[in-house]
């Protein structure tokens, strides 16, 4: 089964471009067949965007698992954040840097797996866990997280509950304050602060 954490070109077929409204502007993303929620932002996606608390000015972001972009893109657009952008899959890669200059976000990108390639520490990271990478996978990029942000910095991620929101909680507060910003519907918001 083709996941979108694989890459294969033989995907890309149907460029198409996604629109969205959100925080009073208007965006647009290009995406393509092979990437994840190819045909529309994901419903996951808005509901973390629309719990995360204002983020500090000038402070700097990680978009972990980043897709096409509309995560860091939205947040550098609202909050003037400093964007960082990574994904195992390039081509998911390619369309986030696309995406940026689509909606006038300086971003920097880097193709890693999880922390594979990324030395440097952040004030925030946001991540929608690829969850049929599995579990240990996920794990992983919370205790990875752990050690990327500076002091008091903060992870935000999105989960449903059938997708393991609870045992996500257990394991983040083995590594973080832990806040459940939103729950409704079976899916939770969740912020993690570094202790």
């Amino acid at each position: 089964m083709n996941h979108y954490f694989i890459e294969n070109p033989k995907l890309l077929t149907d460029e198409r471009v996604l629109e969205l409204n959100i925080f009073d502007r208007h965006y647009k993303f290009l995406s393509n067949n092979g990437l994840f929620s190819c045909d529309k932002v994901d419903d996951a996606s808005i509901t973390l965007l629309q719990n995360i608390p204002p983020l500090p000015r000038d402070s700097t972001l990680l978009d972990l698992g980043c897709g096409y972009g509309t995560l860091g893109i939205v947040l550098a657009k609202t909050y003037g954040v400093a964007l960082t952008m990574a994904d195992i899959n390039s081509i998911a890669l390619d369309y986030a840097a696309k995406n940026a200059k689509l909606n006038g976000v300086t971003a920097t990108t880097i193709h890693s797996n999880s922390f594979e390639n990324i030395s440097a520490t952040f004030d925030n990271i946001v991540l929608n866990p690829p969850i049929h990478a599995g579990k240990d996978v996920m794990y992983n990029m919370y205790e990875q997280s752990a050690a990327h942000l500076h002091s008091g910095g903060r992870l935000f991620i999105v989960i449903q509950k059938k997708h393991g929101a609870e045992s996500t909680i257990a394991k983040l507060k083995t590594l973080f304050r832990v806040e459940v910003l939103y729950k409704k519907k079976g899916c939770y918001v969740v912020q993690a602060e570094v202790m």
